[in-house]
This record gives structure tokens, sequence and C-alpha cells, in this order.
């Protein structure tokens, strides 16, 4: 947002020095971007052509006849060659005289194609401001009295105070300069001028004669219309320069009239000029606007069965067509909800949205709606009094907004959360100057308030504190310690992320460095690579850039981006893991836990001089030491990045937690990496297992190798299972130590399984092992056919 001092003053005169306000205002949350001074320069002048006529050489040029200065009723005349297409008799302009020094030129007396120029008639950029339109400046009344001759630095908006203003996303209200007047009049105690109310004549007939505004069925908005023939009046010099600062100025006078509206109150304008739209024909002598809510749910505005606008969607006049005949036009004034349209807009994504529109809407717009139209007719409309005009008493709305709710703030508590004790009457003033509603109750340390409609970010007591402090100011509040009570912290959250930082910690640990990045990531890369991608109605609607249009789906992707970067820096060992946030197709948030493995594992140092890679095991121990003991079940995947043959699902006590595989060799190729792993958990299938407590034996532990021939196709897991379901106390552990294979043993394999045996109640003799390992033996046999080798 952008506005002037001179601006500013219409509404609010300040005294103050332009860095005093730039401080106030940054103290007060509104955050100055740029502060400049501009002034046209010395020797520019207010001039008037007192004749024009084509140049006889040159016929884009024109010789003028401008006076510089008076003395009674004689001026003091420049001859001045001037090529703009709106150099004309009569009207004022600013005229740089010989001496002038502007930003790109000095001026200086010439001939042009022959004919002596004195001076040169200049446009508004020329003179170091925003370009109005193509030709020289027409000077109007709106700057003030025009007197020939009289410099025009000494006019208020060629010597004026710019300054640009970041309004943060809770803040719609201070997206106008009424909003911003608002703040200002509360930190510096000084009251607004009001702004006039249009003067409508008793003798104006009643808008119900030409406008019905209808609604048959419940709709989220508020409209307000208004009707009026007359000639539209240009935009004038003042409000130009404004819109333009705002790049808001284009060649169509009702269009111009409504940004200025939008930019000075925050009310959302619209106009259905009869001519443009061909509301009817012109035996019609009402017509009916129907508001409903569209096939996709959103409330706008229907003549018959033509879509005309959606309320803080889009609207319907255009920048394409300028308007100086008398016309009748229709002006409405618009409200909705900011989280009822950002709602609709997310689901539905209209291929209509105006951005400048929903931007406002989505932020919250001003609901005084009589105030816009105000406004705005006065702007528009040359003289209520002219016969050539014709203004419609009265208005045809429909209202469904509600008031706020009150807050009842405790004074005390109040000065406890801010930091300093403050004075009943100062809140009061305060949150008054805000146009806060304050009700005072019986009991003086208790307040109701209200927030007015156009505060939408106002909840709570701790809204209203922040509004407080905005304007008593941060460095007033002395700095002391805080006085805490600390309750018991410890909840099923503060559970659930310890678990996941000592899951961090732990791969940490074992030789991963964690990584961060952002929850966004590229929708055409993740869908090239198999990874489902959200449904098209649920997707990001404004994406940060082309390459971060929707929300990612795997911490994968950013990894493998992760090792590229590293490796292009020249490590050769990068062991990476994220524990972050993923979304399914439907949107749902899900918290993944994944790792890469690329390069070397240990690098080149004495013993392992040639380093070591590890390999697909090696990966898995690593990830074991991180979540705990599982098995891995071999499985296809649909993911490219996924080996074909070496990938496989982490089961973790029966269930299926994540997926661990090679890089696909092809994959690996393209981005130039060495072999490469890859693994991703969901955390949601872990368990926080508390550490259990069980009786150990004194006695000695005993090791028996077992080695059979077993067929090939049996997996060992279910030979483990086997050995399991026989329940056998004296067996602590056990697993896999050997697999050989040669010509002699065919389709079969030698498997040697080494035991870990002890008993709780003695020491366990030769017998008592053979019987075991014959309890094992005899299962094995008959379950699977095995020999022992």
């Amino acid at each position: 947002m952008i506005f002037t001092r001179s601006i500013l003053n219409e509404v609010l005169f300040l005294e103050n020095s332009g860095e005093e306000l730039c401080r106030i205002l940054n103290n007060i949350g509104l955050e100055v971007e740029s502060f400049k001074r501009v002034s046209a320069p010395s020797k520019v002048v207010v001039g008037k052509i007192l004749e024009c006529q084509k140049h006889p050489d040159a016929t884009k040029l024109n010789i003028c006849q401008v006076a510089i200065s008076t003395n009674g009723d004689d001026y003091e005349i420049r001859q001045i060659v001037c090529g703009a297409k709106n150099a004309r008799e009569g009207i004022y302009v600013a005229v740089a005289l010989e001496g002038a020094v502007l930003p790109s030129i000095t001026i200086k007396k010439a001939k042009l194609r022959g004919v002596d120029s004195c001076g040169m008639l200049c446009s508004t950029s020329e003179l170091g401001f925003p370009g109005l339109y193509d030709g020289i400046v027409e000077l109007d009344s709106s700057i003030g009295e025009l007197v020939i001759g009289k410099e025009l630095s000494e006019y208020p908006i060629f010597c004026d105070e710019v300054y640009e203003i970041s309004i943060t996303p809770n803040r719609g209200d201070c997206m106008n300069l009424l909003g911003i007047a608002r703040d200002l009049s509360a930190a510096f105690g000084v009251e607004m001028k009001k702004i006039q109310k249009i003067n409508i004549p008793d003798s104006s007939p009643g808008i119900g004669r030409v406008l019905q505004v209808v609604s048959d069925e419940k709709i989220d908005s508020s409209v307000l219309y208004r009707a009026f023939e007359a000639e539209l009046r240009p935009t004038n010099l003042k409000n130009s320069l404004f819109l333009a600062y705002n790049e808001s100025l284009c060649s169509n006078y009702l269009k111009n009239a409504l940004n200025f509206t939008t930019l000075y109150s925050g009310v959302i304008m619209n106009a259905y000029p009869q001519k443009f739209c061909h509301l009817g024909d012109v035996n019609q002598e009402k017509i009916t606007l129907h508001v409903k809510k569209d096939e996709k749910g959103f409330d706008s505005v229907y003549f018959n069965d033509l879509k005309l606008s959606t309320i803080g969607v889009n609207n319907y006049i255009s920048c394409n067509n300028d308007s100086l005949g008398n016309e009748f036009i229709i002006v409405e004034a618009s409200y909705i909800p900011p989280y009822i349209v950002a709602s609709n807009v997310c689901d539905n994504k209209p291929k209509d949205l105006d951005a400048h529109i929903f931007q406002r809407t989505s932020r919250g717009s001003n609901p005084n709606l009589l105030l816009g139209l105000d406004i705005l007719c006065d702007m528009i409309i040359c003289d209520c009094s002219d016969q050539n005009c014709v203004i419609y008493k009265d208005t045809q709305e429909i209202i469904t907004y509600t008031e706020n709710e009150s807050i009842a703030i405790d004074i005390n508590l109040v000065g406890k959360i801010i930091g300093k004790e403050v004075e009943k009457t100062e809140i009061i003033n305060i949150l008054k100057a805000l146009e806060f509603e304050v009700e005072i109750s019986s009991d003086d340390t208790f307040l109701l308030v209200k927030a007015p409609l156009f505060r939408h970010d106002i909840n709570n007591l701790a809204d209203i504190s922040e509004e407080i402090i905005r304007f008593i100011g941060i460095d007033n509040v002395i700095s002391k310690p805080c006085l805490i009570v600390q309750n018991n912290q410890s909840t099923d959250w503060s559970h659930i992320y310890k678990f996941r930082r000592n899951l961090a910690k732990a791969a940490i640990y074992s030789g991963f460095n964690e990584t961060i990045h952002f929850v966004f990531f590229n929708k055409e890369k993740l869908e090239s690579y198999g990874f489902e991608t959200l449904k098209e109605e649920l997707d990001l609607t404004n994406p940060i850039t082309n390459d971060l249009n929707t929300l990612r789906s795997t911490l994968l992707c950013g990894l493998l981006d992760s090792v590229l970067l590293n490796k292009n820096n020249g490590f050769t060992g990068i062991s990476l893991f994220e524990l972050g946030s993923a979304y399914t197709k439907d949107r749902e948030e899900k918290i993944l836990l994944s790792f890469v493995q690329s390069g070397f594992v240990n690098k080149e140092h004495f013993p392992i001089t040639k380093g070591y890679k590890g390999d697909f095991f090696t990966f898995a121990n690593r990830i074991s030491n991180v979540i705990g003991e599982f098995e891995l079940v071999e499985c296809s995947s649909s993911i490219s990045l996924f080996h074909p043959g070496q990938c496989a699902k982490v089961i973790q006590d029966g269930k299926e937690v994540g997926v661990i595989s090679t890089l696909h060799p092809k994959v690996a190729n393209a981005l130039g990496l060495d072999t490469t792993y890859l693994c991703e958990i969901e955390i949601s299938k872990l368990e926080s297992k508390i550490p259990s407590v069980k009786n150990y034996s004194k006695f000695q532990k005993t090791t028996r190798d077992l080695s059979v021939v077993i067929s090939k196709e049996v997996p060992y897991f279910k030979i483990r299972d086997s050995i399991v379901s026989l329940n056998i106390q004296e067996i602590l552990k056990f697993y896999p130590l050997d697999v050989y294979n040669d010509e002699k043993l065919g389709e079969n394999n030698s498997l040697t399984i080494r035991f870990e045996l002890q008993s709780m109640d003695k020491t366990l003799e030769d017998k008592d092992i053979v019987s075991i390992t014959d309890r094992i033996l005899e299962s094995l046999k008959n379950t699977f056919n095995i020999e022992l080798r």
C-alpha cells in the first residue's frame, strides 16, 4: 500500500516530520518499506495554452502559445513546440522554463524543425512522478487554485512525501488509506476528519423504480446497490496520482473510480453500466439482479441467466473501455467474510479469479458498504443539481453479516500480559480510537469490548492486549524477570515430540546427518518417479515458485537433491536423514523418517586403506540401530526410484512400517551417483517402547551350530518361525551364520544356524543340549524335509 502525505492530510492532518511518521508506523506494526520526498524541479510553473496550431513541417508537432505569468490582464507568453497528443487550447499545463533541470534533461532554448521553442510542456514522469497517461499533464483544481506562473513545487501534491507500507496478512483493514489513518489517529491522539455523505435531493426518484435486487436462497455475502444517470467525471489529477502510485490507473473513468474507492476506503466496489453489459433494452422499466450461488457455491450476481460477477472473486467492469456520455449505471458495494471466500477458492480454484480482488477479500475488506458508495458517487458524479444528472434515492441491499461477540477483558490481566500496568482510561481511549465498542462494567477492573467488523483478526484477550501494546510501545515496557509457575508439561504431544527427537538422535549417533527441506516440491518430478500427488482440487492455489508447486508426498526426492549437491561439492561419503511432513493425495498429513546412504560409509583411513562403501545389509543394519530390530520381506514397487530386484518392505512387530531399497541404477547413472540406498519409514507405525526388565541366568551360556541341507525355495523367515513356535525356554537367541552352495548340493543350500543356549535353573549338560537340537531337527525335518549335513 502506497500513500502520500498530501492525500493523508485529507482525512488526518499531522504536523510531524516524515521521519517521525515512519518511526510511529513501524512501532504500530505497519512496516515502512520505503520513504521518499518528491518535488517538482524549480523553474517549472503553472501555464495555460492560449493557442495551439499544427507545425507546418511536422504532422506530430504543435506550436503552442503558452501563458507563463500574468500582470493584470496581460500575459507573459512563451512559444513552445510540443508533440503531445493532448496539447490543446485552454488547458493548464506544467511548463519547464529555460534553465529548469529535470531528472533527464536541462531545458534550453531550441529550434524544432525551424521553429523557436522556449521551454517544455511536461508530463508527470518527466517531472519525476508516476506516469499518468500518454501526453503532458493537465493540471486541474484538485491540486488547488491554479495560478499562472506559480511554481509547481508550491502545490502539496508536487512537493510531497511518499510512504510504502508492508501490510501483514492479518491486517486487511489497513490495505486502504482510511485504515492507515485510523491507526495513526490512535497513535498520535488526533481525530480523523469525517467523510462527507453525498447529498441527494429530495426530489430525486426512488431506486425501486429502476432496480430490484432479490435472493432466493441464503448467501454468505452482503451487497448494497445505488443507481444514477450522469455524465462521468474524468479522474482528476490528485486522484490519478494516488492511483498511479499504487499501479491502479487506467483509461476507464469508471474503473478508476472503483479502484480509488477501494484504495481509499477498503470497500470492494463494482459497477454495471447499461451500455457496456446491455442490462435490458430501452423499453425495460426495471432491472432485476439476482444474487445467488453458482454451480461451485460462490455468491454471484446474475441478470436473467447471465452471470455478471462473483462476489469476492472478480468484478464485472473492465479497463478496456472509456466512457464520456450520459448513461445509466448501477454501483455495487460488497462484503464477504474472508475465511469463507478463502476456503471456497482453495476448494474450487475458479479460473476467472481476479488476484487483486481476492487478495483484499481473503484478508478482510471493509463491511461499511454505504461509506464506499458515498465516496464513489462523490467522485464520479459532476453535480447532483445538474439537470442532466439523476441519482436515485435510497439503496437496494442484502445484508447477512452479524456483529462480533463481546470480549470480557480483565485490566489487571492485560497488564500482566503486556508487562506493564496500564490505566483503564488509556485502554479505553486506544480501543475507541480504533473504533472498538467499549462497555464499562460495574467492576472497575473489567471491560466488555466488541471489535469492529473490519477487524477479523480480533478474537480473544491476547488479541486485545496486542492492540494495546502496539500503541503503548514495546520500548516503553521495562524489562523484568517473568514469574512462572511451572505446571506439569507432560502431554501426549510432548511424548510424541520426545519420541521423534530420540529417533533423530539415534540417527545422528548412527552416522547420519540431519537435513531439512521445504514441504513443497515439484509435482511433475514426483509424478515422473511414480509417487502419488495431491488431487487437482486440493493442490496449491498460489505456489511460491513454479518448481515448488505442490506439497511433497515423500522426503526421498529432497534427500536425493541434497546428496547430489554434496557430491558436486566434493563429498565422497554421504549419509543423510530427514524427519518431516509429507501429504497423501487427499492432503492428509503424515510424518516420515527417511534415510539415504551414498558412497563411502567409512572413508579411506588406516587400517581400512581403501575405505568401505557398505552394502544393502550394512545400510539396513544402520537403520535397525535407529528404529530397532525389523524384518525384510522382498517386494516390487511402482516407484521408479527403487531397484526392482533389491527392494523390501520393512516389517516390525508383524506390521509394515516402511520400505528400503537400492536406488535404481538408471536413476543413479542419470544423477551421476555411486551405489545409493534409500529407506522411508512412517513414524505413526513405530511404537515408543518402554524398556522392560527381566531376570537373567547366573548359569553358563552355551553356543551350538547346527548345519542343515534345505531347499533353496524355503526362505529363512519360515525356518525362524518354525523354531520360535517350539517355545524352547533355553534358547536365548539364534541367527543364520552361513549359507553355502555347490554343485553337489544341486537345488539345495547348506545353512548354518548358531544357537545361544542357557537355562535359568542349571548349567546345561551335553544330554540337555542334544535333546534341544534333536527337537529342532525333528521339527524342521517334518516341516521342510531338511537333512543334517
